[in-house]
């Protein structure tokens, strides 16, 4: 069976003075690095929790930004539009300026154009008649007398 000796004895204190020397040097330290060790990675953790937080705030941020700044393109293309169709009226409206002004100028010219054919009628007539008037009455009448007779002549015919 077991015997007790003295080896076993010196075998048994060696081990448990074994097991206190690693204690001492080896447990301390070992269980202060692993505690060191949790401290950093509870730290990480907590780290990257605020930075996942902070992460989402930006994203969040980030979303507004981009959703202001597709309603401030819509507001400039929608005014940009609101100018073009302002413009494209004014346009628009100088051309029909422009035709009215042109269709008044030649107005204007066929009512010239008309005078003139009928001065150039009267003055045509008014010969005629001064010379049907000089057949008629053979002989030559005088200035006074010509435009009396170019003024009747005309009353008549406009008449």
């Amino acid at each position: 069976m077991i015997k007790i000796n003295a080896t076993l004895i010196l075998a048994v204190l060696n081990f448990i003075l074994l097991v206190q020397v690693l204690a001492v040097l080896l447990w301390g330290p070992m269980m202060k690095f692993l505690e060191e060790r949790a401290s950093k990675i509870k730290k990480s953790l907590r780290i990257a929790e605020e930075n996942k937080r902070r992460s989402a705030e930006i994203q969040v941020e980030h979303d507004e930004i981009v959703k202001e700044a597709r309603q401030k393109a819509n507001e400039i293309v929608e005014k940009a539009l609101a100018a073009s169709s302002n413009e494209s009226r004014q346009i628009i409206a100088q051309a029909h300026e422009q035709a009215q002004a042109t269709i008044d100028a030649a107005r204007d010219e066929m009512k010239m154009e008309a005078e003139r054919i009928k001065q150039e009628l009267r003055e045509e007539v008014a010969a005629m008649t001064v010379g049907l008037a000089g057949k008629v009455l053979e002989r030559e009448i005088s200035g006074d007398d010509h435009r009396e007779l170019i003024k009747k002549s005309l009353d008549a015919m406009i008449s």
